[in-house]
């Protein structure tokens, strides 16, 4: 395994993972960074960091859970306002109160990626979160759309558990959207900045399900049979996007094709987040970094598998 840490001066990436908690209000079945134990970043270092990297960075503000964060709304105006791109990827659940959304929003966030392994089935999420968390989520996703924040979503699917939820995720996304006003044809800002909706399969790092993740070429096969697309127009209209990993070959692990919803266009993008023989979801992935305990950086996954259980 190739790993190597970068002072902030000489990142490359495009993005850098900052795992600002390792708290969370959830227990989910399948979980990368599972250690609870670890202190909350200190913010003000990671000001310092953000004040020495070179050029303009889309920072991932993630968890854990980051809106365990009380100083979240904090750490994203002092993210945009030190000139980079702040984005929070959470599970949800305090977005089902409109005044947080609405916080956020005000503080300068422009892209959030809402956790929806469920869609609006409690069984799935049981299974996989661990809790009833549909009416929350649904509320949470009312709650985005209403504020007009671009929003992603993230499914993870595993086998025998939830395979439905894919095109119900779609359903439901195209639901709420119509229902609060909304076509991601002609409503700002989706008109421009497309949803994407990620399919993942089970990553095996860190603690999660065994036996139950997908390849890509699997999910690819459930994608012409729950969404009733063509295999060749996944492929085909794919090309040119920029992939996770690997970028050509048996090795492929994304695939990201534009849907027609009744809101209008939405891209879907399956993630294969099975493993490398060294243990590595999404390996050597030159745009995706993360900010390590040393307030260096590192390649994500490879920094992930390095610190399994320890940061």
């Amino acid at each position: 395994m190739n790993y190597f840490e970068l002072e902030p001066e000489q990142n490359t990436f495009s993005n850098i993972v900052v795992d600002l908690t390792h708290r969370c209000n959830m227990e989910c079945a399948n979980c990368y960074i599972p250690n609870r134990d670890v202190p909350d970043l200190d913010k003000e270092k990671l000001f310092e960091f953000l004040s020495r990297l070179p050029s303009r960075t889309y920072i991932r503000l993630i968890g854990a859970e980051p809106t365990m964060r009380e100083d979240l709304p904090e750490i994203i105006s002092k993210v945009k306002a030190t000139g980079h791109r702040p984005s929070v990827t959470t599970n949800g659940l305090k977005l089902a109160q409109p005044s947080y959304v609405k916080k956020l929003k005000d503080a300068g966030l422009r892209l959030l990626l809402h956790s929806m392994n469920g869609a609006d089935d409690d069984e799935a999420y049981k299974e996989l979160d661990n809790g009833k968390w549909a009416t929350v989520k649904v509320r949470a996703l009312d709650n985005i759309f209403a504020e007009r924040l671009p929003i992603n979503t993230g499914t993870i699917l595993a086998r025998g558990v939830n395979e439905y939820i894919m095109n119900r995720q779609v359903e439901v996304f195209a639901e709420r959207a119509i229902a609060n006003g909304i076509n991601f044809n002609t409503t700002p800002p989706y008109n421009k900045i497309t949803p994407v909706l990620r399919m993942k399969s089970v990553g095996m790092i860190g603690r999660y399900m065994e036996g139950v993740s997908y390849t890509i070429d699997e999910l690819t096969d459930m994608a012409v049979y729950r969404l009733g697309i063509d295999k060749s127009d996944i492929i085909k209209t794919s090309a040119g996007v920029v992939k996770a990993g690997p970028q050509s070959g048996e090795a492929l692990t994304s695939y990201m094709f534009p849907y027609e919803t009744e809101a209008g266009k939405v891209l879907i993008r399956l993630i294969d987040w099975q493993t490398d023989d060294d243990g590595v979801i999404d390996h050597d992935n030159p745009n995706r970094g993360r900010l390590t305990e040393n307030f260096t950086v590192a390649p994500f996954f490879e920094h992930v598998k390095k610190n399994e259980y320890g940061y």
